[in-house]
């Protein structure tokens, strides 16, 4: 370290002349670089290698266990995922039961016992779904053909039979009725032989109409026009079918033919346009078709004549065709 008055004093002789000053500078270098060269001797070199290989290290450790943790966190990320997805779905399923359908095959009638122990009769070429458990708020079937439903009696959840894609839907608490409504018809017919319904309709806008049913009556619902008839029938009449048998009273040919075609498993064309206007009355019991034509031809002079209709895929049903046609 140098004084206040040698500083002044070196300075003042560097003042003189270049030459002096640059003794001076030259001087100052020679002892910097001593200094730098002693502090660089004096340092361990060694422990300064292993003091930057442990900063080393431990970065390359950090990195690591960041990216252990990011692969943890992803799979633990995942693993949550999957069970989510899995009660999910298990929960998904437990909500929505398995459906079961049943069919009866055309000419064929069959019953079938529902989950809660109501009893449903199909008819030829009709098809009932319906859930393997029902939930906590309604029982509820598809109907796509004729049914004759024996619901148990049950306050609490509703029996629901839906028809023509939800258009109509049948609602009861526990009784017996009937209900036709065949893919290829525009009419839903609804009979309630005991207890009471409500028929369900789909107005337009989403809005729903109800009427009530009662015994003996009989609802006939267009599909097109969306309009309703109720009229009191014979009820023996209606239901004869799940018995094998067929019981018309002044009904309309159409609907005969519509009926017959069904129990028979075959397709009437009609020649004349007047037959369609015909009634008929007659009761057959487990009769063949011949004898229910020859009695049709003998009480409305409508002669027949039974085909084999012609289908090019073998993989669809063979039926015959029966054509009807005034005798004059």
């Amino acid at each position: 370290m140098t004084t206040e008055e040698e500083r002044n004093l070196v300075e003042d002789w560097m003042r003189i002349s270049e030459e002096n000053e640059k003794t001076v500078l030259q001087t100052a270098r020679i002892f910097y670089t001593s200094q730098t060269s002693e502090r660089i001797l004096s340092r361990n070199s060694i422990e300064a290698y292993k003091k930057v290989q442990k900063r080393i290290n431990k970065r390359k450790k950090n990195i690591r266990l960041y990216r252990i943790s990011i692969i943890a966190a992803c799979f633990v990320g995942l693993l949550g995922m999957s069970t989510a997805i899995s009660f999910l779905l298990r929960k998904s399923s437990a909500l929505t039961p398995q459906q079961i359908t049943v069919c009866a095959n055309r000419g064929v009638r069959t019953s079938l016992d529902l989950p809660d122990g109501s009893i449903a009769y199909l008819n030829s070429g009709s098809t009932l779904s319906y859930p393997a458990s029902y939930d906590k708020k309604e029982r509820p079937v598809t109907l796509v053909g004729e049914a004759y439903f024996s619901v148990k009696h049950d306050p609490e959840h509703p029996f629901i039979v839906s028809v023509s894609h939800d258009r109509l839907k049948v609602k009861v608490l526990g009784t017996e009725f009937n209900v036709r409504a065949y893919e290829k018809e525009d009419v839903v017919q609804t009979t309630l032989v005991s207890g009471a319904v409500n028929i369900v309709m789909e107005e337009d806008e989403g809005k729903t109409s109800v009427r009530n049913l009662y015994p003996s009556e009989k609802a006939v619902y267009d599909l097109t026009d969306k309009t309703l008839e109720v009229m009191n029938v014979d009820v023996e009449g209606e239901i004869a079918w799940k018995d094998g048998r067929l019981v018309f009273k002044e009904t309309p040919l159409p609907e005969v033919l519509g009926c017959l075609a069904n129990f028979y498993n075959v397709d009437f064309k009609v020649m004349d346009p007047v037959i369609n206007s015909y009634r008929f009355t007659g009761t057959f019991n487990n009769r063949q078709l011949p004898q229910v034509l020859d009695y049709l031809r003998i009480s409305s002079r409508i002669d027949y004549s039974i085909k084999r209709m012609e289908i090019d895929d073998s993989l669809s049903e063979q039926r015959e065709q029966v054509v009807l046609h005034k005798i004059k």
